[in-house]
């Protein structure tokens, strides 16, 4: 494979590194690697820290990059608190997809970190390169089809925003590169607020781009069938039936335990693996609780909420 050749790549981004890290990424290097380029980005977030030792990141961003390239949308960001519960990281990851040293490339592939896949990872973007779609996402909804979305709050746009707003979960997601440079521009001017995955994909509508599920046919088909690549509707992303939600899923990555990855294919977030004991062991508890309100019979489980209102 030439990457000068390439219309897609894949940007691995992180802000923290270590040895598990480090396997993690090889693998998707050496594996993705065979279809697309794969890239390692940093988003340094103290600008006195340099990369860790051991990492060569092939592009490097610090919070002043990003607010160089969104001034208006970084100045938001400052008001409203840190990048990661805030809903604002697009800014770095708007700063680093259009990095000149991925000007070649008209498709990017962002993947956080923490994004797992129980598969050779060729086998993901492979068949995903068929794909239309300037922004290809999971969970793409609009807001009367999700409307007790928490998120929804924080979204202002413009007079020329959809009637009904879109939103998309995206560590793992890929954006073409007219939508990236619409976005930088849109973003550096007052006129959108509020969550990352409610903005951009309302965004992206509103300026006549195309916004498409990793799954084909949608979150509102049959969860498990050929093209799938995630397991869950929006409705119970935040359950332990989704593989892909924002509550961890795991602790170890597939590179290091793949049996503890039960359902091949398949798309798995977020696996934290740095998170100190305690919080290891608050989460694991969390999980079980909710595994075993899910075996319930609903009969006891509603004589249990019924018993919790009264106390």
């Amino acid at each position: 494979m030439i990457a000068s050749e390439m219309t897609d790549c894949v940007v691995f981004v992180t802000h923290i590194w270590s040895p598990r890290i480090a396997r993690h990424f090889e693998r998707l290097r050496r594996e993705a690697g065979t279809v697309l380029p794969v890239f390692l980005a940093f988003h340094q977030t103290d600008k006195s820290i340099d990369p860790p030792e051991g990492m060569s990141p092939d592009i490097v961003v610090r919070n002043e990059d990003a607010a160089a390239v969104t001034p208006h949308r970084f100045r938001d960001h400052v008001a409203r608190g840190p990048l990661a519960t805030s809903g604002y990281v697009d800014i770095v990851w708007i700063t680093i997809l259009l990095d000149r040293r991925l000007g070649a490339f008209e498709r990017l592939w962002l993947i956080e970190y923490d994004v797992d896949f129980s598969g050779d990872w060729a086998g993901l973007f492979g068949p995903l390169a068929g794909r239309d779609g300037d922004l290809l996402a999971a969970y793409v909804r609009t807001k009367s089809q999700h409307p007790h979305w928490p998120h929804w709050p924080s979204l202002s746009q413009p007079s020329t925003g959809p009637v009904d707003p879109t939103a998309a979960f995206m560590p793992i997601s890929r954006y073409s590169r007219k939508l990236l440079e619409t976005a930088r521009q849109v973003l550096a001017v007052p006129g959108w607020q509020g969550h990352l995955e409610a903005v951009l994909p309302s965004l992206a509508i509103a300026h006549g781009f195309t916004v498409a599920d990793i799954n084909e046919g949608g979150v509102g088909g049959p969860r498990l069938r050929l093209g799938h690549y995630y397991t869950a509707h929006f409705a119970n992303s935040e359950t332990i039936i989704s593989t892909h939600s924002a509550r961890p899923r795991g602790f170890s990555y597939f590179v290091d335990r793949p049996w503890l990855f039960r359902r091949p294919n398949t798309i798995y977030h977020p696996i934290k693996t740095e998170l100190a004991p305690g919080e290891v062991a608050m989460i694991r508890a969390h999980l079980w609780r909710q595994r075993l309100r899910q075996a319930l019979p609903p009969f006891v489980a509603a004589f249990i909420r019924w018993m919790r209102r009264r106390s």
